[in-house]
């Protein structure tokens, strides 16, 4: 729409011929709620609500205009974009829901030329009919607060012609000037509200201050907040150690601190001081949303009163708990808990001086000998003289003091005697050794962890072909002997010969299958246990020649492998002491002597350095040790002032980096 929005027409945008609807608040007719002074009276009440007020504007406006539909808008900005909140809408029929939200709608879309020109408007929406009925025209009028732009009311209305439209949206520009009253009226409560609370806050500051020590000040504040805040009742409990114990209650000199009521109030203000955060039950359901379970008991002990329970806070640490009770009819609304919860945090610092300064004899005197050594000392710079003490201190211990200087390397435990058996040659396995199972006592296939006899035969291949071949071959052996026996028989010398040399071929031929058939049988090389692969699912399946199927070792004769990084390696000698302990008892420490080095290294891709493997022996060995083991060593090089420990790595990389 161009700037001259107010003279244009828009035809056929939808208006108030148009059914529609929205599920916004909606009044009747423009004039059923009263007459116009009753209106006037509403426009004029300053405690009514935003909604309420645009609603009584709105239908104010339509009377004057003899509006046919009206709608209320609130502006709500993100950014650069404005939206248009439907608050209010008029309407004379009773429309469903889906013909109210089309008409508003076609409202917003009426509405936004004007709100982008930020100007009002006369908007034609339809013409003069040919049955002499009027045209439609949408009055639009702009609501400001403080210069900007934040509602919008629209009436649809039925004129003569333009320029009578332009009269009437006047007289809605006239009753939209009651907008502007009722924001300086506004503004003008709460600045009243905000001055009144300053009072408040000055009237509790002025009891706690002339007051005589921690509890009469406490006494002074709860009736103060009793008087200004119209309670009923007015306590204040103090944090003492762990819990919160009642020091003072309105217009009550004594109490009994076993008293059931004060039980309940501290338990009260306990959970306030567990939530550190105020805590407000009404009975009417208004209060807060957070844990109100002993305000309610409370209450109900009291014939419903409202309780209110406000934190004291200093340096954001909890040191007390006011709880106010009201009557079931008296008003508490947010503004005025926030106003209470502001005032006694401003009063919390000066309560929490007053008890500092009642303590106890003893207390003040070590108070006063701190006093004194300060004085001594000296009041100015106390921090910084401090702060030179420590460091002087730390140099001192860092140069003075030698402590013994170790090189940690992580290790893992392995045996002694470890012997890894190979796949002799290509084949397939055929059976494993069979023991006889600790809990079924049944007899299953050997498994890591079962103990095993030197020459246990552990493995055996498929030799089915093998003795196939060495049966052919003595065979073939017996079939020579036979020829050169008949040979001789015949005097064929050079015949029998032969056939001796074909029986002495068969027969090393049968020899060296028994011995490829013996090869293939797989025995253990010592007394020990099995100790790694699981070949029960291998059965029946084929290995290639030199493929690792089994460990067997002793797991009672371990030895420390570390792996030393290369940049401590030159510092490690044999028979250097070493302590150890496992990741599975890392509280047990261990003693070990360095036995042996070896001196080529163990790059490892993942590692930033290379590694040197160190073996040492146990002096104490555990029982609950295995092989695999691991955890982190210590060996203990020599004694090495702090200050080197501390700074040799860093050292050491800047020579690496700088040398030339």
């Amino acid at each position: 729409m161009s700037s001259s929005a107010v003279e244009t027409s828009n035809k056929n945008r939808g208006g108030g011929n148009k059914d529609g609807g929205t599920g916004t608040e909606a009044s009747g007719q423009p004039g059923k709620g009263g007459n116009r002074h009753q209106l006037v009276q509403r426009l004029l009440d300053s405690s009514a609500s935003l909604p309420a007020f645009i609603n009584d504007l709105l239908t104010t406006q339509a009377v004057t205009v003899a509006g046919t539909e009206a709608a209320g808008f609130l502006l709500e900005r993100n950014g650069e974009q404005v939206a248009l909140r439907p608050i209010a809408h008029i309407r004379p029929d009773e429309s469903a829901p889906e013909v109210r939200a089309q008409a508003l709608a076609a409202f917003q879309d009426l509405i936004k030329p004007c709100v982008e020109q930020g100007r009002d408007g006369a908007i034609e929406v339809s013409p003069t009919g040919q049955d002499g009925a009027e045209a439609q025209y949408c009055l639009i009028t702009l609501l400001r607060a403080d210069g900007d732009v934040v509602g919008v009311s629209a009436v649809v209305t039925r004129c003569m012609n333009v320029d009578r439209a332009k009269q009437r949206l006047m007289s809605m520009q006239l009753v939209a000037g009651y907008f502007d009253l009722f924001t300086l009226r506004r503004n003008s409560d709460q600045a009243r509200m905000i001055a009144q609370s300053h009072q408040h806050v000055l009237q509790l500051a002025t009891s706690v201050a002339t007051a005589e020590g921690f509890t009469s000040a406490a006494m002074n504040l709860c009736n103060e907040l009793a008087s200004r805040a119209h309670a009923t009742r007015v306590s204040l409990g103090w944090l003492k150690g762990k819990s919160i114990k009642i020091v003072a209650l309105s217009h009550t000199e004594e109490f009994d601190k076993k008293q059931e009521l004060i039980v309940m109030l501290q338990k009260v203000m306990e959970e306030c001081m567990d939530q550190e955060a105020m805590v407000q039950y009404d009975p009417n359901g208004k209060g807060t949303d957070n844990v109100t379970r002993d305000a309610a008991a409370l209450s109900r002990t009291q014939g419903g009163h409202i309780v209110l329970s406000l934190p004291l806070r200093r340096k954001a640490e909890v040191v007390g708990v006011v709880t106010l009770e009201f009557l079931p009819q008296q008003k508490v609304g947010p503004q005025v808990a926030s106003g209470l919860a502001i005032a006694v945090d401003l009063l919390a610092p000066q309560l929490y001086d007053r008890y500092q300064n009642d303590r106890y004899l003893i207390t003040k005197i070590g108070l006063s000998a701190k006093h004194v050594g300060e004085a001594t000392i000296g009041p100015k710079h106390m921090i910084a003289k401090l702060v030179a003490v420590l460091v002087i201190g730390l140099v001192a211990f860092t140069v003075l003091y030698s402590p013994m200087y170790r090189v940690s390397a992580p290790f893992q435990f392995v045996p002694l005697s470890r012997f890894t058996m190979v796949a002799p040659a290509d084949g397939e396995i055929a059976e494993l050794a069979k023991v006889t199972d600790a809990v079924t006592k049944k007899e299953r296939k050997i498994k890591p962890g079962d103990p095993v006899t030197k020459g246990q035969i552990l493995i055996k291949f498929d030799t089915h072909e093998l003795e196939l071949q060495r049966a052919e071959a003595e065979a073939a052996r017996a079939e020579a002997l036979a020829k050169a026996d008949q040979a001789r028989g015949e005097d064929k010398q050079a015949e029998a010969r032969q056939a001796l040399h074909q029986a002495e071929a068969a027969e090393a031929k049968a020899a060296q299958l028994t011995l490829q058939i013996e090869q293939v049988t797989i025995r253990s090389p010592i007394d020990g246990v099995w100790l790694l692969k699981d070949l029960e699912d291998r059965v029946g399946s084929r290995v290639r020649q030199g493929d690792e199927l089994c460990v067997v070792g002793q797991p009672d004769l371990l030895k420390v492998e570390m792996s030393v990084p290369e940049r401590d390696i030159q510092q490690v000698k044999v028979g250097q002491k070493t302590w150890i302990a496992t990741n599975s008892l890392p509280g047990d420490k261990y003693e070990a002597v360095v036995e042996r080095i070896i001196p080529m290294s163990n790059p490892d891709p993942k590692a930033a350095d290379n590694t040197f493997k160190v073996y040492c022996t146990v002096k104490d060995k555990a029982a609950t040790w295995r092989p695999g083991m691991s955890g982190e060593g210590r060996i203990e090089i020599e004694e090495k002032p702090l200050w080197w420990i501390l700074s040799h790595r860093l050292v050491d990389f800047v020579k690496l980096k700088v040398w030339y």
